[in-house]
């Protein structure tokens, strides 16, 4: 299922807290994700204002008894869309767990018109080519899948093979579907495609400014593997040999799948 991550231009922009849900039950009218019943051992979504009511009531209290100030506990119970940039989305749902039991849930959501893919990039002799990439968020050189966010109009095989030229700088005339994965279920609710795409061609890369891509490596079925096990490769980094980690999720699910399918 597509989610769409982007406000319709007919809603209210939020700054700071919702005064009111007006803009979050338009929000999950738009994205039309499925409520759930916790009677069938589902995290159900509450919709009803008066039951949202007394479940930031039951969450404000329950946080307060934590050991949580007043304030605290009643900025942290509020229910609707906490806060929202040009990139982000983050609410916060009333839901009943498994057993009825009362409470909140958050989640984020990517504000683009269009799903991320990834792709494992496969040369003709059978090598796998991975990014070395300085990642922002863990700090630290990462190897990873190319991948990224799709753009309008393009479908999600388009958007894997133009991250593969964009940034490595090579070709893949077509991809195979490997199937989809979940980065972090219990926090962001992207579901991401993963393909398989044998290069073709080398070309010149023409990544973002904001990508810190060192190079790109390629390596053996068997050398990934024990790097998975091991959780890092050795390779030249600034003159000198580095473990640099091999845990991305990304590459593991794909790994898996291509020799599941007989592909690698």
């Amino acid at each position: 299922m597509q989610l769409i991550y982007v406000f319709l231009a007919t809603l209210i922009t939020i700054v700071g807290a919702a005064e009111t849900k007006d803009n979050y039950f338009a929000f999950l009218e738009m994205i039309q994700q499925p409520n759930g019943n916790f009677r069938q051992g589902e995290i159900e979504v509450v919709v009803d204002p008066a039951e949202i009511a007394k479940i930031e009531e039951i969450q404000k209290k329950r946080l307060i008894q934590k050991g949580f100030s007043d304030e605290e506990a009643v900025q942290s119970s509020k229910i609707g869309i906490v806060s929202e940039d040009i990139y982000w989305i983050w609410i916060r749902d009333a839901v009943y767990f498994p057993k009825g039991v009362p409470g909140t849930y958050d989640r984020l959501m990517w504000k683009t018109e269009g799903r991320g893919a990834a792709v494992l990039p496969v040369l003709a002799n059978g090598r796998v080519v991975l990014n070395l990439n300085f990642r922002h968020a863990t700090r630290s050189w990462e190897l990873e899948l190319p991948r990224g966010i799709g753009k309008k109009g393009e479908t999600l095989e388009q958007t894997a093979l133009r991250e593969l030229k964009e940034e490595t700088g090579l070709e893949a005339d077509s991809a195979v579907f490997l199937g989809e994965m979940v980065p972090d279920s219990g926090t962001i609710c992207s579901i991401v495609p993963i393909y398989l795409g044998r290069v073709s061609k080398q070309g010149l890369s023409d990544r973002e400014y904001s990508e810190a891509i060192a190079d790109i490596l390629s390596f053996s079925k068997e050398e990934l593997k024990k790097g998975l096990l091991d959780g890092y490769l050795e390779v030249p980094l600034n003159g000198n040999k580095q473990k640099v980690p091999l845990r991305d999720s990304f590459t593991a699910f794909a790994i898996l799948q291509a020799e599941l399918r007989k592909l690698l």
